[in-house]
């Protein structure tokens, strides 16, 4: 970790030398393009950022947006990108914990809305990235009862079985909640796993057997 960050520093460090560098004995006005390129590099880096960041939004929470309506709004009154930031930042904390720290027992689980996600980023509950480890935790808090139908959608670019069937065997099941449904995207089919039993690591092929 140490060697990862001084990498980091030290090529962020050369990033923002290397103008000063270029341009060290430079006397007169600076080129031209090199003018235009300033005035054109933050805003073209902004937004992409802002595009990067919203399209990753696959729950659809409402708080991100809220959020960015606020920094836009404080922006265009203040002009000040530090106080906008900082406003936006502050609403989403607040509108995050506040979200955390509803009452339990409330949360609608069903194969229309599904309290679990799982993509290639990781997995959301209820439109929060959480640890595989903290998911019992969560249902628990909440109330959902041990023996109720818990619904996993599975995002159509997800191919890891392995790791799906590790978090329905590790954590799922292991905590008490061994009935599941999977809900692919990709198909209208769902797989329940009603017993422990049930749960087996995907098999290889074997010559010509045909079993698996």
């Amino acid at each position: 970790m140490a060697c990862v960050v001084a990498v980091g520093a030290s090529l962020t460090y050369l990033a923002r030398a290397i103008p000063f560098l270029v341009f060290a004995k430079r006397t007169g006005p600076l080129p031209a393009w090199v003018e235009r390129f300033g005035a054109v590099a933050s805003p073209v880096i902004i937004a992409a950022l802002v595009v990067y960041s919203y399209t990753g939004l696959r729950w659809r929470t409402p708080w991100p947006y809220l959020a960015g309506v606020l920094t836009v709004a404080v922006h265009l009154w203040r002009r000040n990108p530090l106080v906008s930031i900082l406003s936006g930042t502050a609403l989403y904390m607040v509108l995050v914990a506040g979200c955390a720290s509803a009452p339990t027992g409330t949360l609608e689980y069903s194969a229309a809305k599904p309290l679990i996600r799982v993509s290639n980023n990781g997995i959301l509950f209820n439109g929060f990235f959480v640890e595989p480890k903290d998911v019992p935790v969560l249902l628990e808090r909440h109330r959902i009862p041990k023996d109720a139908v818990i619904h996993i959608l599975v995002d159509r670019d997800f191919n890891n079985t392995r790791a799906l069937w590790v978090f329905q065997h590790n954590y799922l099941n292991r905590a008490g909640y061994s009935r599941s449904i999977l809900v692919h995207e990709r198909t209208t089919e769902a797989r329940t796993v009603e017993r422990r039993s049930e749960f087996r690591p995907p098999q290889q092929f074997h010559g010509n057997q045909g079993t698996r």
